[in-house]
């Protein structure tokens, strides 16, 4: 990981740009964990500090992060049905709005059957390969489908994480990955892909197409509930 700041700042060629793209999920992922993540129990391995126990809970998450338009649109569905009593909410949304944020850090993400969705399993391995994070799958029987999906992070994976949050241009990651835990707060997966469902370009998008954005219409109610402050 010791070039990987270089790496994401840099204009590579085509060549490279996959390499370049893993590293950055890599990087996005570190940053879920360490900021969404919970501590974990008494009865995990040594040097496991954090983890996030279901698949689901972290592709809502990242699917937050990855389209600014969205969170926006959750910030401001908080602030209506919290009774528009919280303005930093408000404040928060046009943060995230601000000038070419949702086109600049969008990256698309594909439809499938349970909602957006990416395999996560290049971005663990980078980060599993330098110790900052483990993947542990329980099946349902020997060779079955996947029971649950467990991912940790370590001791060092948090050491990493705090080192990155303090450098350019990775700053924006772990800020983001702290406002998008605590928009999810404590609820699980289900609980998160529901309430992005109910965005219509969410849920009408067809199976292995992208999820289109939203920045218009977001904007629009933006602009209309700052003008009833």
């Amino acid at each position: 990981m010791s070039s990987l700041v270089a790496e994401i700042s840099s204009d590579t060629g085509s060549g490279a740009e996959k390499q370049v793209a893993q590293r950055r999920d890599a990087v996005r992922i570190l940053f879920i964990l360490d900021r969404a993540g919970n501590c974990v129990g008494r009865d995990v391995p040594e040097g496991y500090v954090k983890v996030i126990e279901a698949e689901m809970r972290i592709q809502a998450i990242d699917f937050w992060i990855r389209n600014p338009d969205y969170l926006a649109h959750e910030l401001l569905d908080q602030y209506e049905l919290g009774g528009r009593k919280d303005a930093t909410l408000l404040d928060r949304a046009g943060t995230v709005m601000a000038g070419d944020e949702p086109e600049l850090r969008r990256l698309g993400m594909l439809r499938y059957l349970f909602g957006a969705y990416e395999a996560l399993d290049d971005a663990m391995a980078t980060l599993s390969l330098h110790g900052l994070a483990v993947l542990k799958r329980k099946y349902k029987a020997a060779g079955s489908a996947i029971a649950q999906s467990s991912f940790f992070l370590t001791a060092e994976g948090a050491a990493k994480a705090e080192e990155l949050a303090k450098v350019s241009p990775l700053t924006w990651y772990a800020d983001r990955a702290s406002l998008v835990a605590e928009v999810a707060g404590d609820r699980k997966g289900g609980a998160l892909k529901k309430r992005q469902y109910e965005v219509a370009e969410y849920h009408d998008a067809r199976y292995g197409r992208l999820i289109q954005p939203i920045r218009a219409e977001v904007a629009r109610r933006l602009a209309e509930l700052r003008l009833q402050l």
